[in-house]
């Protein structure tokens, strides 16, 4: 990601000189804050990571503690390597958010590859989405994914009885999901249920790209794009579909986040370029030292659409920060249910020992200033739907989806509708105003 930096003040209507038709994230510091300094309101943090008690030293405490398991446990299964690597599992978890303790976390090298892997789109599987029933023992299909192995080959609603020749009554999800793993090139042996046919059949397990981005045109010149995460070069391929949308007449977009838990957070920031002009703000961010970085645009040439934005909550992270841009810069309805709530940017580091380290490196507020953080964001127009249901009906044909999908039949009612945007009245969490000097932005 090559993000550049202006020597101005503020985050609007900014200047860059630059070539038509190429576009690059700017980064414009917009505040710094010195704690000491007289009149600058403190930034409060998202989180409580700070404890207020005392335990005497702690360093000695630490390490009388250390010295107690290992004397008085009642294995000696524990070493210093356990108790180490137990010591910095606490620390992250102590620094993650009470609602996501699993969010900052330590990797060793093997367990680092599927994280990279799914970064990047790739996915290692049969190609399905299932749904469990123990009590009947039957896996049922509710996708197909699209581009995997399992594509042509099984379909919506097939129920799987038995997976290499294993029945699956009583057993727990997690062994159920275990079989089903497995390395890539090997195949399972399925026994499928299909109304009144039963059959087997051989899938392989393959790592494939997951098709991300997908779109149509809709009557009355209204366009849909489903965008599922920002895994890298989502960007291009909705651009390529905006584009043809715009050559077909149309002037309204739906865009689908429902069930986006986000992905790679400057492809989401690149994503939201597409409709936000050169000099407007993608999103703001406080980093180590209270230091406020607000990224705008550099789109000489943006897409102009009315937008609806379909959101639920699973949609976390990048698929909120764009749909927070697109509500504050672009006057996007919001329409659904409350989102997921993460409004932090991690990191993720590579130590001497190859084990990769994430955490929290920065908190993450709309182009408003606003936190969406644990709460989530609230969409203008509220309309609750059963996520498995919505799984079940996105591939329907138009006519069919908008009887069952009511998010999506208010979202086009809204833009075939008068399109005054309805008002969200909530608390929110925001920045203090800030105009300090600019700085240069690491190059990450």
């Amino acid at each position: 990601m090559n993000l550049r930096v202006v020597g101005r003040r503020g985050c609007r209507g900014m200047r860059r000189p630059g070539s038509a038709g190429v576009l690059c994230l700017l980064v414009l510091l917009c505040a710094r804050l010195h704690g000491a300094s007289a009149g600058r309101q403190p930034i409060p943090p998202l989180f409580p990571v700070r404890i207020e008690h005392d335990f005497g030293d702690p360093e000695k405490t630490f390490r009388e503690v250390m010295d107690l398991v290992k004397a008085q446990y009642y294995t000696d299964d524990v070493d210093d390597r356990t108790l180490w690597w137990a010591a910095l599992k606490g620390i992250l978890y102590h620094l993650s958010p009470e609602e996501n303790r699993a969010l900052a976390t330590i990797w060793l090298p093997d367990q680092f590859e599927a994280v990279n892997d799914s970064l990047h789109g790739l996915r290692e599987s049969i190609g399905v989405k299932c749904s469990f029933h123990p009590a009947d023992g039957a896996l049922t299909v509710t996708d197909v994914i699209p581009g995997g192995p399992s594509e042509s080959l099984l379909a919506p609603l097939d129920r799987i009885v038995r997976i290499d020749g294993k029945a699956l009554k009583g057993m727990p999800v997690a062994e159920v999901s275990a079989l089903l793993q497995g390395e890539p090139g090997t195949a399972v042996t399925l026994k499928v249920v299909r109304d009144v046919a039963v059959f087997d059949i051989d899938i392989p397990r393959e790592k494939f790209h997951l098709q991300t981005v997908e779109g149509e045109m809709f009557p009355r010149d209204i366009a849909y794009l489903s965008v599922h995460s920002f895994a890298a070069g989502v960007t291009e391929a909705a651009r390529e579909k905006l584009s043809d949308f715009r050559r077909d007449g149309a002037g309204r977009l739906i865009l689908d986040l429902r069930g986006n838990g986000g992905g790679v957070l400057q492809e989401g920031l690149r994503f939201t370029e597409l409709f936000v002009a050169k000099g407007r703000p993608l999103m703001r961010v406080v980093t180590h030292g209270e230091k406020v970085s607000c990224y705008v645009s550099a789109n000489e040439a943006p897409l102009r659409f009315d937008l609806a934005v379909l959101v639920d909550a699973r949609t976390a992270s990048a698929g909120e920060i764009v749909a927070a841009a697109l509500r504050d810069e672009m006057a996007a309805t919001l329409v659904g249910t409350p989102t997921y709530g993460k409004a932090t940017m991690e990191r993720i580091f590579t130590l001497d020992s190859q084990c990769r380290v994430k955490f929290t490196t920065g908190a993450i507020y709309s182009p408003a200033g606003r936190s969406w953080q644990k709460k989530g964001l609230t969409p203008h127009i509220q309309v609750d739907m059963d996520p498995q249901k919505l799984d079940r009906v996105r591939d329907l044909a138009f006519d069919i989806r908008l009887l069952n999908d009511p998010q999506l039949r208010a979202a086009h009612l809204f833009l075939t509708g008068p399109r005054k945007r309805p008002e969200v009245n909530e608390p929110e969490v925001s920045l203090p105003d800030r105009n300090d000097a600019t700085e240069p932005v690491p190059d990450e």
